[in-house]
C-alpha cells in the first residue's frame, strides 16, 4: 500500500513522498517495523507516539500521528484511522470472510473453521485472540495478495465493539458459538450479551449466511437476520435418549425432514481425551435428500461437537467437498493453552488455562469424566461476572459434585465460593504460589488433572510445575 492510499484510507495528511510504499502495518515498536507503517496507539498507562522515533530509526517507511511532525502521517485519531485503514483494504478482499463471536468457544472454533477452509483455500485467520478494534484490523492488514478466505474472531467487553469489528471486517458468513455468562458485569444479563454479539450482523454482507448454535436457547429463538440469505441451526442430538415433547428429531432412518437448513450430529462415540467419533447429516440447500459424513474429532467434549458442526457449516458453504472437510476437522492442532494434553509425572494433564467462563469450566470437567484413576480439577477464578461471580462460582462448584470429581483444587478468591459449593475432596489455596510450593501433597501418580482458570490468574505456571 502507498502513503498515498494510506492518506486516502484515514484521510490523513502527509508533506513527504506518498509514491512510498509499506510492506505491513505495525503497533508495537520493539517488533520487525522494517518497511512498516508504524501505528502509536495511546493506552490508560502509555502512549505509542513516545516510541515514533524509534520506530523509525529501526525502519519504519513512516507513521502515523496525531501531533505534527513532518516524519509522520497526521490523522485525528490513530486507533480508528487503524480501523479505517483495515476497512480501505477489507474493500480490495476478492474472497470470503468468516466472522465469530460467542461467549465460549470462538478461538477453538475459529482454529477448527481456518483448518477446514485450509484444505481448498491460502486462509488468513486471526492469531491467538487479538478480536478487539486493535487486534481485528491488524489481522485484516496481514492480508497477502494471494489469500483467498479470512476467518475472524471478534470479542468485546461492551456493547457497541463487535458493530465496530463487524463493519470493518464486512463478513459473508457470521457465526455465534453460544451465550453464557461471560462478560456479564459488563452487559448486565445474557439477553444483554445476546444484544451484543448479535451485533455481528450489522456488517454483513447482504444474502450472507448465518450459523447459529441450536442447542443454545437464546440462539435457537433469535428472530432472523432480515438481510441474511439463510440461517442454518447446529444441534447436538443423542439417538439413544427418547425424544422429550417437541423436541427436534430426524434419525437417519426416518426421511421426514425439519424445515429451514441445519446440521445435526448424531450415533456419537464419546472417546474420553482420544476425542469423539460421530455421524453428521445435514440439509443447508434446497435439496431434499440430506448428506451425511461419518467425522472424527480429535479433542473431548460436547462443545467441539458443536464446534466440528459448525465449521463444517462454513466448509460447505464455502465449497470445500465434505471429505476434506472432515480432513481438516481430523487434523486441526488447538491454539496454545486450549485442551493441550501432555503426561508427566505419572499424571496426565489437560492444560486448558487460556481462559475461562461458567459454561466453558462445565465443559472442560465433564471430558475427563471417563478417564482411568482419580478426577482432579484445579480450577481458578473466573473474571468479568460483576455482582453474578459468587452464584456462578458456586454452580460451577456444584457441576464439578454431581460429576462426582475425587478431588477439587481452586486457586484464588473468587474460587473459595467454588470451593464452599463442592461437597467432595477439596483443597483451596487464596494464590497459585501456595499450591505450587505443596502440589506434591495432594497429586499422585495415575492422575487425570484438569486445570482452568480466566486468562488473568496465569496458571499456566501450574501447568509448568506439573510438568518439571
Amino acid at each position: 500500500m502507498t502513503i498515498a492510499e494510506i492518506c486516502e484510507a484515514t484521510g490523513g495528511v502527509y508533506n513527504g513522498d506518498k509514491s512510498l510504499t509499506i510492506t505491513g502495518v505495525s503497533t508495537d515498536s520493539r517488533a520487525n517495523v522494517e518497511g512498516c507503517l508504524f501505528v502509536p496507539i495511546k493506552g490508560e498507562n502509555f502512549d505509542g507516539h513516545d516510541y515514533i522515533e524509534t520506530a523509525l530509526e529501526k525502519g519504519a517507511i513512516t507513521a502515523l500521528s496525531e501531533h505534527e511532525n513532518d516524519k509522520c502521517i497526521k490523522v485525528a485519531d490513530t486507533r480508528q484511522a487503524l480501523l479505517d485503514l483495515a476497512a480501505y483494504d477489507r474493500a480490495r478482499f476478492k474472497g470470503k470472510a468468516v466472522a465469530i463471536t460467542g461467549s465460549a468457544g470462538k478461538t477453538t472454533t475459529k482454529e477448527v473453521i481456518a483448518s477446514v477452509l485450509s484444505q481448498k483455500y491460502k486462509t488468513l485467520k486471526t492469531i491467538g485472540n487479538l478480536n478487539n478494534d486493535i487486534g481485528l484490523p491488524l489481522t485484516l492488514l496481514r492480508r497477502e495478495p494471494d489469500h483467498e478466505a479470512m476467518v475472524l474472531e471478534m470479542g468485546m467487553n461492551h456493547m457497541g465493539e463487535i458493530s465496530v469489528l463487524s463493519r470493518v471486517g464486512k463478513p459473508d458468513i457470521c457465526l455465534i458459538t453460544n451465550i453464557g455468562d461471560a462478560h456479564i458485569e459488563n452487559l448486565g444479563s445474557r439477553e444483554g450479551i445476546l444484544k451484543a454479539k448479535s451485533e455481528i450482523f450489522e456488517g454483513m454482507k447482504e444474502g450472507g449466511t448465518v450459523i447459529l448454535n441450536g442447542d443454545d436457547p437464546l440462539l435457537s429463538g433469535l428472530p432472523p437476520v432480515p438481510h441474511a440469505g439463510k440461517t442454518i441451526y447446529c444441534r447436538i442430538k443423542d439417538e439413544n435418549k427418547p425424544a422429550a415433547e417437541g423436541e427436534f428429531r430426524m434419525t437417519i432412518s426416518n426421511r421426514e425432514l425439519p424445515p429451514g437448513y441445519w446440521i445435526t450430529a448424531d450415533l456419537i462415540s464419546r472417546n474420553g481425551l482420544r476425542g469423539t467419533t460421530c455421524t453428521l447429516e445435514w440439509k443447508t440447500d434446497d435439496s431434499n435428500i440430506p448428506g451425511a459424513a461419518g467425522i472424527i474429532i480429535p479433542l473431548p467434549g460436547d462443545h467441539m461437537i458443536m464446534n466440528a458442526m459448525m465449521a463444517f457449516a462454513v466448509g460447505l458453504e464455502m465449497g470445500v467437498h465434505p471429505m476434506d472437510i472432515s480432513n481438516g476437522i481430523r487434523n486441526f492442532q488447538p491454539a496454545n493453552n486450549r485442551m493441550a494434553i501432555t503426561e508427566a509425572n505419572g499424571m496426565t494433564i489437560i492444560n486448558d488455562v487460556y481462559n475461562a467462563s461458567p459454561s466453558s469450566m462445565k465443559a472442560a470437567i465433564d471430558t475427563i469424566l471417563n478417564e482411568p484413576g482419580r478426577k482432579v480439577c484445579i480450577l481458578g477464578d473466573m473474571f468479568e461476572l460483576g455482582g453474578h461471580a459468587e452464584p456462578l462460582h458456586k454452580e460451577v462448584g456444584e457441576h464439578a459434585a454431581k460429576r462426582k470429581i475425587d478431588l477439587l483444587i481452586t486457586i484464588g478468591p473468587l474460587s473459595r465460593h467454588t470451593h464452599e459449593a463442592f461437597t467432595g475432596e477439596a483443597k483451596h489455596f487464596e494464590t497459585k504460589e501456595s499450591f505450587i510450593k505443596e502440589w506434591q501433597n495432594h497429586l499422585k501418580t495415575g492422575d487425570t488433572v484438569l486445570i482452568k482458570a480466566s486468562r488473568g490468574m496465569a496458571l499456566e505456571s501450574v501447568v509448568e510445575e506439573l510438568e518439571r
